[in-house]
């Protein structure tokens, strides 16, 4: 069960050749777990890439881990809950890997995802690790070993330490390669998606079908589309993670228990199959005579100023270097960038210089070339011709 120094080192250097290569976020999840899975045995896991905007789950892949009940739960009740090992607490702690043995020191039932999803399903051991680039969380998987099987071993642990500032880096590049060329026909049209109050389907536009295809696991074995029918859907089945982030985060937001919580925007960025983003923002309708609502789901391609968040977070731009960067785009001089973030301009230029070096650029004109005209005002264009 333990890692082996030679096999350690193979699965590594295998590992750090996928995340350089080009991938797909969902396909380099896939892969790399198949590696990791090499070295360290294990039955379960969940692994998935987190929109850099939000901080929220955005594409999920995952073996063993129950069925659409299961993931149901994890979202709308165990992903915000106040348990051990957070994977927002362990990026911004530089905490790359987590057992829950130790979180709990040996006591599993005071985790509450132990209690409502582990035990249930027979798993009595889980190793929890982050992927950051820079100071961003851009993944996190979750590996589980059954009860009455060795709990993960330091070596195996140190396995996962060295593959995870790597992995950051590969869904990182995932996201910062050029996005696929829109189709043309209505490509911008919003699809809707109306869930009822049981998180069934109530009603959805042709458009939002379009896009939830774009959003599934076409490995899943839960695809309404592939011989059960919409009707399988209209259940709450085969449905996106992304849908259930965006649905959980609305739930948060509307019933806050933390200021965290207030904050929030129930909105999210999924990177597509296509390689396009595409964004999803719920909503709950008006109540119905018997006082119940609905959540309405907005799905549509994100739009200019949110793409333009989107590559400034891809590059990993801090805050104040967002905040910089957004005025160059407007045609702000470092005069009236100063007097607007109530900044010196040597702060100012000193950000710029910053920004230009993680973009790779030496210029403001540049700089406005790499974020706006090579990714998106190409796509602007299109929809004019």
């Amino acid at each position: 069960m333990a890692v082996g120094a030679a096999p350690g080192d193979r699965v590594f250097s295998e590992v750090k050749r996928l995340c350089y290569a080009g991938l797909d976020e969902a396909t380099l999840l896939r892969e790399v777990v198949d590696r990791l899975r090499r070295a360290v045995p294990f039955e379960g896991y969940c692994a998935h890439a987190v929109d850099p905007l939000s901080g929220l789950v955005a594409n999920a892949v995952s073996e063993a881990m129950g069925g659409e009940k299961e993931a149901r739960l994890f979202f709308e009740h165990l992903y915000f809950a106040d348990d051990v090992n957070k994977y927002n607490s362990m990026a911004k702690s530089r905490c790359p890997v987590a057992l829950l043995s130790e979180a709990t020191d040996g006591r599993l039932e005071r985790s509450l995802r132990y209690r409502e999803l582990m035990e249930p399903l027979g798993y009595g051991h889980e190793l929890r690790s982050v992927f950051t680039a820079g100071k961003e969380l851009w993944g996190a998987i979750d590996v589980r070993r059954e009860r009455g099987c060795p709990d993960f071993e330091l070596r195996e642990v140190r396995l996962f330490r060295r593959v995870a500032p790597h992995f950051g880096a590969g869904l990182k590049a995932a996201v910062l390669r050029s996005q696929a060329p829109p189709e043309k026909g209505g490509d911008g049209i919003p699809g809707v998606l109306v869930l009822d109050k049981r998180g069934r389907v109530s009603h959805y536009t042709a458009t939002a079908e379009r896009w939830l295809e774009e959003l599934e696991d076409p490995d899943s074995d839960s695809r309404w589309h592939e011989g059960r029918g919409p009707s399988a859907w209209r259940e709450g089945k085969g449905l996106p993670a992304a849908v259930w982030t965006v649905v959980s985060t609305l739930r948060r937001a509307l019933k806050p228990e933390t200021e965290r919580d207030k904050a929030s925007i129930p909105r999210v960025c999924v990177r597509a199959r296509s390689g396009r983003w595409l964004t999803l923002q719920a909503s709950l309708s008006e109540p119905h005579t018997n006082g119940s609502s609905e959540t309405v789901i907005i799905i549509e391609p994100p739009g200019p100023k949110e793409m333009i968040r989107l590559n400034t977070a891809s590059y990993g731009l801090t805050a104040r270097e967002r905040a910089v960067v957004e005025l160059v785009m407007r045609g702000f001089t470092t005069q009236q960038i100063s007097a607007t973030l109530y900044i010196s301009k040597y702060t100012v230029q000193e950000h710029l210089c910053s920004a230009f070096d993680k973009v790779g650029v030496r210029d403001r004109q540049a700089l406005v070339k790499r974020l706006f005209f090579d990714n998106i005002y190409p796509k602007l264009l299109e929809e004019f011709e």
